[in-house]
């Protein structure tokens, strides 16, 4: 139609008629990139809600897991410290039935951080959809964080190996039982290689303790940020952490 105007204008030379049709072209197509910008920048800003409304509920998820992670390795150290000092001192009456914080304190947790929406974004190229650009520096600044801390988390697991073979080795199953087991208190007392081997795990399993607990905190930071872009009310969750642990 417009084609049509210009020709039938340009015949009879009406070069005004020529010039308005070719800036209702020029026209047309500039609204049509702005249009399809726009449309552009709303799929962006919605991607962007969304992504940000998923980390943050990861954040909440992995807050409530470190935190049961630090909570339960606490555990664990607590009550194997508690035999170690009892074999130290000569006092079988202080250990625990059943031996499992024996068993337990050559454990290491590994983190329990949900990264779905971390990897997304950062590995897999979504984080220019942030707009804030302190926000995108904050999250991408979190998922270092917490990639290192896992890295360290799994030299942790190697450390710990060279201690395990020295402790479970001198543990006797109980037939029928999963996690109760029996020893020699008065030989583990007197077997040097036993307690420093002991006492090596419980340093790694207190280091593991410790950066779980970071984790978590570092979780709820980011939380806390990505809440606050997002209109998110509340506070730090209320997780729900055991009393009675094996």
């Amino acid at each position: 139609m417009i084609l049509a105007r210009i020709s039938k204008a340009l015949r009879e030379q009406n070069w005004l008629a020529v010039g308005i049709e070719f800036l209702i072209v020029i026209l047309g197509v500039v609204i049509g990139f702005q249009i399809t910008e726009w449309r552009s920048s709303q799929v962006d800003r919605e991607n962007e809600r969304t992504y940000l409304a998923r980390l943050h509920q990861d954040m909440v998820q992995s807050t409530c897991a470190l935190q049961l992670d630090a909570h339960v390795t606490n555990d664990w150290h607590r009550r194997a410290r508690q035999t170690l000092d009892a074999f130290l001192t000569g006092d079988p009456e202080a250990v625990e039935e059943g031996g499992f914080e024996l068993i337990a304190s050559t454990r290491i947790r590994t983190s329990s951080l949900s990264r779905a929406t971390l990897n997304e974004l950062v590995n897999g190229g979504q984080m220019n959809l942030i707009a804030d650009s302190q926000l995108r520096a904050q999250i991408a600044e979190a998922d270092a964080y917490f990639a290192s801390m896992e890295e360290l988390i799994r030299v942790l697991v190697s450390a710990q190996d060279s201690f395990v073979r020295d402790v479970q080795n001198r543990l006797e199953p109980v037939p029928g039982e999963v996690y109760t087991v029996t020893y020699d208190f008065e030989a583990l007392a007197n077997d040097q290689e036993f307690l420093n081997a002991l006492g090596h795990a419980l340093r790694v399993t207190h280091v593991n303790r410790v950066w779980l607990a970071n984790m978590a905190d570092a979780a709820d930071e980011l939380r806390a940020v990505v809440a606050e872009a997002i209109g998110e009310q509340g506070g730090t969750p209320e997780c729900d952490l055991p009393e009675d642990l094996l």
